[in-house]
């Protein structure tokens, strides 16, 4: 139980961090996306979303793709990472109700 609770706390702790919503509410809408799109649409600078881009791909909630050219990549979310963001939609709906 304590494991349980430990693993939901970290999570949360995660979940709180500035521009680690949005970004995935962001994927989920968007789908395949690159770099330079997140970044205009969200307002962020290029460190701040490089360093949640990657904690999000170490969690397995976002995977970085190939787009066109081996140059260009892109960014999804996982099934996990699509699970997540769907059930904050969801939660975020049934608060404004």
């Amino acid at each position: 139980m304590l494991q349980s609770y430990n693993m939901l706390f970290e999570f949360m702790e995660v979940l709180g961090k500035k521009w680690i919503v949005p970004l995935l509410l962001f994927l989920l809408l968007y789908e395949n996306t690159t770099f330079s799109k997140i970044k205009k649409h969200l307002r962020v600078t290029s460190r701040a979303l490089s360093k949640k881009l990657k904690l999000l791909e170490a969690l397995g909630l976002v995977e970085k793709i190939v787009i066109d050219s081996p140059r260009k990549a892109g960014y999804t979310l996982s099934e996990k990472g699509k699970e997540v963001s769907q059930m904050l939609l969801g939660f975020a709906t049934n608060i404004s109700k």
